[in-house]
This record gives C-alpha cells, structure tokens and sequence, in this order.
C-alpha cells in the first residue's frame, strides 16, 4: 500500500505529452493544400486530358475513365468529408 501511494506521489507525465508536432503538421498541411490548390486543378486537367485521349484512342475503355474521374473527385472533396467528419465528433 505504501508502495502504491510512493508510486503516485513521484508519477511524471508521460514524454509523449510534450512532443510538438507543428512541423509535421505544417508539411502534411502543405501536402494537402497543394493537391487541393492551384496545382491539383493542373494535375487534374492533365489527368482528365490523358484520360480523354486514352479513351478517344481506345486503349482504354469508358469504365475505366470513369474511375480516374471519380478518383479525381474523391481527391477534391476529401477535406470536406473529413472537416464534415470530424466536426460532428
């Protein structure tokens, strides 16, 4: 029992608690306004142009032009699913 009270008395917060993860917050958020900015608009009109061209060609089929089209929706509206997510908690 004395043991127990001694353990509680000299108990330090965890090393975990005092960890600042700014900088990796920074570059995550970075990442993410980058492929949701200006430069994914680019990235997605190439992807949408090669797409097409693919598809004009037929070397690939419609089916899987509308996977690359949904892809690039997913990737385009993920901040909002998981602002909408995380807001209801």
């Amino acid at each position: 029992m004395v043991s127990l009270a001694l353990f509680l008395v000299i108990a330090e917060p965890a090393l975990a608690q005092s960890i600042d993860l700014s900088p990796i917050q920074s570059l995550l958020q970075g990442i993410v306004d980058a492929l949701t900015g200006p430069l994914g608009v680019v990235i997605a009109t190439l992807a949408v142009l090669g797409v097409f061209l693919s598809w004009f060609f037929n070397i690939i089929d419609l089916r899987q032009a509308l996977w690359v089209l949904v892809g690039i929706a997913g990737v385009a509206a993920a901040p909002t699913i998981v602002a909408a997510v995380f807001a209801g908690g």
